[in-house]
């Protein structure tokens, strides 16, 4: 099955949507050097053994390692950012992916385990995912890029879990996607992959949640009508809420519910002017869930307890999932602790670093 009908409409489209994300988002500058390069600069520490190169991104190369001193020994992703201006151009994306992340621990959210300063690269280690982006998952497993609704509700109530306990803790993503969603295995074996938020260099904090957000972030095809609209002042957490729809309608119609190439594609999107396909069938009790969640009025959008209370999303919930959140929220984040090393880390990674510089590091 070809990738074109998820490819095509999440592919950028500033020009077409007349939002201030065009000025408000970092350039997607590349790192210096080629992808090799930056995965080499693994080959000097010691400490962990290069695996191969898994992608890169606006915000670097990630490099799939085996940390050697883990009992047993473990498999790691690890991002690479260069040191110097890269860093320096985007230090507030960088901090926050680390100190947002770093604060939340949860089975459904990619743990970070070390932030680490090479001298020539400000390097984060985190949790491998082995099955890969919930986008490919789909496009693999899924005739005609659409996954089951039993398999598509497994995946949203994960997704809606974990996104409760990140707003708990006071984080909204502002960057969820299918490609943002990693899952701990392939499914190949017939078993239900377990899902992990990833990518919080968009987030917003506790501290920033107390008043409206003010930058319109994110990937267009999943950004809120109020963030297309005004982008000025809205809520981040029920931006989420509304990306969690269109994650959710992608996977089971295999396609998003608006198109990146009509003319009129941002009025859509601010209207909510949207269809569910006839010739893919979908419980009643999905289609109210999906439609109460893609409202163009944020107030109006079904909250994340309306979500969680809602009978589709009840159905075939393991016991005890509703409960998850309160026992990991008693749980101390620990980040304090690590804030001012943190911090001291990224300091220095703006500024390149000389060969005989000491390794530094910060496990978490």
């Amino acid at each position: 099955m070809s990738e074109a009908p998820m490819r095509q409409a999440a592919a950028p489209v500033y020009a077409q949507v007349h939002v201030m994300a065009q000025n408000a988002q970092p350039k997607a500058g590349k790192p210096s050097g080629n992808v090799q390069q930056l995965a080499d600069a693994l080959n000097n520490l010691g400490r962990y053994k290069q695996m191969g190169v898994l992608g890169q991104g606006t915000f670097g190369v990630v490099i799939r390692a085996v940390d050697p001193e883990a009992n047993p020994p473990q498999e790691v992703a690890i991002k690479l950012l260069p040191r110097g201006d890269f860093v320096k151009n985007f230090k507030t994306y960088v901090q926050r992916e680390i100190l947002h992340q770093s604060s939340l621990k949860h089975p459904f959210i990619v743990c970070l385990k070390e932030v680490f300063l090479t001298p020539t690269h400000l390097a984060i280690a985190m949790e491998y995912a082995q099955g890969g982006d919930l986008f490919k998952y789909v496009l693999r497993h899924a005739p005609n890029c659409r996954l089951p609704e039993t398999q598509a509700r497994w995946i949203f109530q994960q997704l809606a879990i974990g996104l409760d306990y990140c707003h708990r803790r006071g984080v909204a993503n502002r960057d969820l996607k299918l490609e943002n969603l990693l899952l701990d295995r392939d499914g190949s074996d017939g078993t239900r992959p377990l899902l992990k938020i990833c990518d919080f260099g968009y987030s917003q904090g506790k501290h920033e949640l107390n008043s409206s957000a003010k930058t319109g972030v994110g990937t267009p095809i999943y950004m809120a009508p109020e963030i297309i609209y005004g982008g000025n002042r809205y809520d981040a957490k029920k931006a989420d809420i509304w990306s969690c729809g269109i994650i959710l309608y992608a996977m089971l119609y295999g396609r998003y519910p608006f198109n990146a190439k009509e003319r009129d594609y941002a009025r859509k999107i601010v209207t909510a002017a949207y269809v569910l396909p006839q010739d893919v069938e979908v419980s009643d009790l999905c289609k109210d869930l999906m439609t109460r969640v893609l409202v163009a009025d944020p107030d109006k959008r079904l909250s994340m307890e309306e979500i969680r209370a809602h009978p589709w999303f009840l159905h075939q919930l393991p016991e005890g999932a509703l409960e998850m959140n309160s026992w990991y929220m008693q749980k101390p984040p620990y980040l304090e602790q690590y804030m001012a090393r943190i911090d001291a880390i990224i300091e220095q990674a703006q500024v390149k670093g000389n060969p005989d510089d000491e390794v530094i590091s910060v496990c978490l």
